[in-house]
């Protein structure tokens, strides 16, 4: 192969060689040290490959071997150029695009994220980005060393994480710390104590004394289920309590809405931007100079795909729309309807292990505003543990 590749940038020719003796002509090149491959028998004669060279040096021995000879095909840099040499743009094209390519295998084209179950990958992009392993990033300037201590010390989820530069890719490995399983602490003493006020409905308790009654009312701190007990020989035991305690929780809570108030929604027009992106730089395509007074943008990326791999190279399209104000009334119906979703989420979300018991509200009018008052009872349990030491 090598051989082959130094006679196309040396240059060869194809020649068919006739005459009475072309077996003597083979031999006379051999004996001036010329060389010939590729030799093979045709009508009257021979056809062979030589360099350009030893072709303009055998006149003499084609002569002595009464041959004839006459080229049949050119191969090789020599002749190209020559063929070329009123195109200057395209060597010239060519050189330039070596060049490019040089420069172009220096950055980062792409680049792979794997190991992450848990942690959010934008989150580390973000932080090998910030780190320097970037999309147009220089290969050669990227201190893999840091990047990990870096991100190591950022992210305390992670016990170790590999960056790996093959050409134009870089893959990154993360490896995630094994969570700890909860101490289930067994053996320290604890009371269970109340969360907050209520009204007891429901006492279960496996180990412990409890010092409430259904139908009692305690405040936040009290004491429901004490951690000391008395053994059948009256003596003193302490003991990690456990247990649930019911109870009636009263909430209250107070909604103001206005009885005017400015809706924004986004029309119909709207202007669109494209810009070319290649290696993280992003080059304008297109000229808007439609601007609104108030207006939301929305990005959308198209980048080439090859093999399943993105490559940096692609538009971005950026779509400014225009946000319109319109102020609305809103009367006691509507309040009422906004008023029930308001307390149904903070059934669901802010008490999602408790059971409505029940659910009163009022609706009142001041000058520019609706108020709803509401009064809600949930049944949940209060007890929380809280630990002591048997010294105490």
């Amino acid at each position: 192969m090598l051989l082959q590749l130094l006679r196309f940038f040396k240059g060869y020719v194809r020649f068919r060689a006739k005459g009475r003796s072309p077996e003597r002509f083979i031999n006379l090149t051999a004996q001036n040290g010329i060389s010939l491959w590729d030799a093979q028998p045709v009508a009257g004669g021979i056809e062979a490959c030589m360099t350009v060279r030893d072709y303009r040096i055998i006149m003499k021995t084609a002569r002595r071997a009464s041959v004839t000879t006459r080229i049949t095909k050119k191969r090789g840099v020599p002749f190209l150029a020559a063929k070329y040499r009123g195109r200057i743009g395209i060597p010239v094209g060519a050189a330039l695009g070596i060049v490019l390519l040089i420069v172009l295998s220096r950055f980062i084209w792409t680049i792979d994220i794997n190991g992450t179950e848990n942690l959010s990958e934008a989150r580390l992009r973000t932080l090998l980005s910030e780190s320097g392993v970037k999309i147009g990033a220089d290969k050669y300037y990227i201190d893999t060393d840091k990047v990990k201590r870096d991100i190591l010390l950022e992210v305390e989820e992670l016990s170790w994480l590999s960056v790996n530069i093959y050409g134009c890719h870089a893959d990154v490995e993360f490896k995630e710390k094994t969570k700890k399983p909860e101490l289930d602490e067994t053996d320290s003493p604890c009371n269970l104590k109340a969360t907050q006020d209520g009204v007891i409905t429901g006492i279960t308790a496996g180990e412990g004394k409890p010092q409430v009654k259904v139908g009692s009312g305690v405040a936040k701190g009290d004491l429901l289920v004490s951690g000391v007990t008395l053994t059948k020989d009256n003596k003193i035991r302490c003991v990690r309590a456990r247990g649930e305690v019911c109870a009636d929780i009263i909430s209250e809570k107070e909604i103001k809405l206005p009885k005017t108030y400015i809706y924004n929604s986004i029309s119909e027009n709207k202007s669109d931007r494209f810009r070319l992106s290649f290696l993280g730089a992003q080059l304008p395509c297109s000229l808007s100079f439609r601007f609104f007074d108030n207006e939301v943008y929305t990005r959308s990326e198209s980048f080439l795909n090859v093999g399943g791999k993105a490559l940096p190279l692609g538009f971005v399209t950026e779509t400014a729309h225009e946000v319109t104000s319109v102020e609305l009334r809103t009367d006691r119906e509507q309040a009422r309807k906004v008023f029930n979703k308001s307390l149904m989420l903070f059934e669901v979300f802010e008490k999602a292990e408790a059971k409505i018991v029940s659910k009163d509200y009022k609706i009142s009018e001041t000058p520019g505003s609706y108020v709803c008052e509401a009064k809600l009872v949930f049944n949940e349990n209060i007890a929380e543990p809280v630990d002591f030491s048997a010294e105490e």
